[in-house]
């Protein structure tokens, strides 16, 4: 947790140096990413397996593989998972500077079977 915290202090402090909102939400994004694909590919979940990341402009995309007959669907995953992103203590500040998460998965052949944004004001309207 320690770790987690400084990289993210370390980030909002590069975020500080940055000339604008939106150019420090821009670079957060990028360095989120390359964090994300250092470790890419993740351990499997069930049939759901994170395999990549990719900034574009304040959004960070994440690609999960569906390798197809689990129990819970690819459109209940994508939804759960983006409850988790709105909770986490980690992600929290990155979305409060303005990076934003798109969260895609993909079946075997490459095809889009569900995605879900998650941003700053999707995650307050959960909390409602």
């Amino acid at each position: 947790m320690l770790k987690k915290t400084l990289i993210c202090i370390a980030l909002l402090s590069l975020a500080g140096c940055a000339s604008s909102p939106d150019d420090a939400a821009k670079a957060l994004a990028k360095s989120r990413a390359s964090l994300i694909n250092n470790k890419a590919p993740y351990d499997k979940v069930g049939e759901y397996q994170i395999m990549k990341a990719q900034a574009r402009e304040k959004t960070v995309e994440i690609t999960i593989l569906y390798g197809g007959g689990g129990k819970i669907p690819p459109s209940q995953a994508v939804k759960n998972a983006a409850v988790n992103y709105c909770n986490s203590e980690e992600l929290i500040p990155l979305f409060n500077e303005g990076v934003n998460y798109k969260i895609m998965i993909m079946d075997m052949r490459g095809r889009t079977m569900a995605e879900q944004p998650v941003y700053d004001q999707y995650c307050q309207g959960l909390m409602k």
